[in-house]
């Protein structure tokens, strides 16, 4: 609603027309011209005829002189009544801020009179006239004046505790996840703050001795810095993959240019300040088209959220071009075209919130991508790629090293070469997994299962569990397994007890299973049969 009150408060002004002379002629009517652009004048002491219509100021609610800040050192305003009566009021850079409001605007209260207001002479001295002596001046009652103060204090307010609240949002966020790209943006809201803070005028009324010339340097630093900061923000939202370091170079390099420019007019202005002014929003025109190879990089590289980012960052690009264009003098003044930033920013601010949000849900989603394919390329290589099971280097290594004592079990399918001959390799395959199966069937927590190689599989269970895991549950696993084409398969066991806390450790136990084994088959296969130090001992 505050918004839709604005153009209202616009169109209540009372139509001015100014007109300019330089003051050595002042005395000459014909000096003053109301038309060409002031500052084809120059650099210099003017005075400004503000001409309008007879209008009576009322003591019940006067007249106000609106007039945006400009540079200048010193200034006098006359305010001429029809009965030949004046009243005037003086001021300079460094004693303005009675006179400053919100949004820098200049308010200059009418003195009520019986007398209409027939004219106001406003005297200058050293203006820089860079883009006018005076501009936007227009009058409106007291009221008025307050309701546009109002408007201006909800924007600037909203506009810093959003600013404040992402600051605080995207700082927290980086002291933890440590995002690149939320530092910068944080240090691109940072600089909007500051920029806000000096060019609300807001620094004038809570640093008295600052003067409006200084706060106009710190307004062209702060711009520049915000610039600099959203476009390295850019380059970090959308990663290196995204560009070539040929493009960040220049970028680089436009915003060093567009940096020292700002900083050479804040430290000497005025002097050169016309060409230091120039310089400014020429090296910050570039600055910004880099956007145009950052966006078409980002298009190319196929990044994420590209569309969404163009939608919140059209508009304060849209309007910095504006103020830019407005700056090398190409478009007239306008209020809207100098708080209109604030708004732009405003709307970018909250898509940038999602905008955030939505890189940092990708983020986690490649995360999850990268740590699934590395735990998908750690199974591969660690298990044998037809059953499932360790493969024989992973199971070493897996089990190489165990304090506690355990129970080894090889484990051979019976007549496999006759089963892979009769029914085909295929079939075989087939037996190789359900046996597999058959094994991680029976298998108790903290056990390893490998298929060593062949038709040979090895079961390493701790001696804790060796109770959920006798031999008979596997050789009955097996037998009670659907085969290929109903075949019967069977599987001899051979076993042992002992400790694998080195590779000599699973080398014996190696020897003495494999001993058990060979008498497993011996003795007519589909049995176990148990190690000792001295043989091996039939079981089943």
């Amino acid at each position: 609603m505050v918004v839709l009150a604005a153009p209202a408060l616009a169109h209540a002004s009372i139509p001015v027309e100014t007109c300019v002379a330089p003051l050595a002629k002042a005395g000459d009517p014909a000096a003053f011209d109301c038309g060409k652009a002031q500052n084809r004048l120059g650099r210099g002491n003017f005075a400004v005829d503000l001409r309008f219509a007879p209008i009576l100021s009322r003591t019940a609610d006067p007249l106000v002189l609106r007039t945006s800040s400009v540079w200048q050192d010193a200034e006098r305003v006359i305010f001429r009544y029809a009965d030949g009566t004046r009243s005037e009021l003086a001021f300079n850079s460094r004693n303005s801020r009675p006179y400053m409001t919100i949004g820098a605007i200049y308010e200059f209260p009418v003195p009520a009179r019986a007398a209409p207001l027939s004219g106001i002479r406003i005297e200058v001295q050293d203006s820089a006239n860079w883009r006018g002596v005076v501009i936007g001046a227009h009058l409106v009652t007291a009221s008025e004046s307050y309701r546009l103060q109002s408007w201006l204090v909800a924007l600037y307010a909203a506009f810093g505790g959003l600013s404040l609240a992402l600051l605080a949002y995207n700082l927290s966020l980086w002291s933890v996840l440590k995002h690149r790209f939320q530092l910068s943006y944080a240090a691109m809201v940072g600089a909007l703050m500051a920029y806000a803070f000096t060019s609300s005028s807001i620094a004038m009324l809570l640093i008295p001795s600052l003067a409006n010339n200084d706060r106009l340097r710190l307004n062209y630093l702060f711009l520049t810095l915000a610039a600099v900061a959203a476009i390295r923000f850019m380059f970090d939202y959308f990663g290196d993959k995204a560009f070539q370091p040929k493009l960040r170079q220049f970028a680089s390099a436009l915003c060093a240019a567009a940096l020292i420019s700002a900083i050479a007019f804040a430290v000497l202005a005025p002097w050169q300040g016309y060409w230091l002014d120039r310089l400014y929003f020429i090296s910050g025109a570039a600055a910004l088209l880099v956007v145009i190879p950052i966006i078409h990089a980002a298009w190319r590289a196929k990044a994420r959220n590209l569309g969404l980012f163009v939608v919140a960052w059209s508009a304060p690009i849209a309007v910095t071009f504006a103020r830019v264009a407005y700056g090398m003098g190409f478009l007239d003044y306008s209020f809207w075209l100098d708080n209109g930033n604030l708004i732009a920013l405003s709307i970018e601010s909250l898509l940038s919130t999602m905008l955030i949000v939505a890189r940092m849900r990708d983020l986690y989603s490649e995360r999850d991508q990268a740590m699934a394919s590395e735990q998908l390329a750690l199974r591969l290589a660690n298990s044998d790629p037809l059953t499932g099971l360790l493969n024989r280097r992973a199971f070493i290594q897996h089990a190489i090293g165990r304090e506690e004592e355990h129970r080894l079990f090889l484990i051979d399918i019976d007549h496999f070469k006759a089963i892979n001959d009769r029914i085909g390799h295929a079939a075989g395959d087939d037996v190789l997994r359900e046996v597999s199966s058959a094994i991680q069937g029976c298998r108790p927590e903290g056990s390893l299962a490998v298929r060593l190689g062949g038709e040979e599989f090895a079961l390493l269970v701790p001696r804790r569990a060796q109770a959920r895991c006798p031999p008979e549950l596997l050789l009955d696993a097996v037998r009670q397994r659907a085969m290929p084409m109903s075949w019967k398969v069977t599987v001899s066991i051979g076993f042992v007890d002992g400790k694998v806390t080195s590779e000599d450790d699973w080398k014996r136990l190696y020897r003495l299973a494999d001993t058990a084994l060979y008498r497993a088959k011996a003795d007519g296969r589909d049995r176990a049969c148990r190690a000792t130090h001295f043989g091996a001992a039939k079981v089943a």
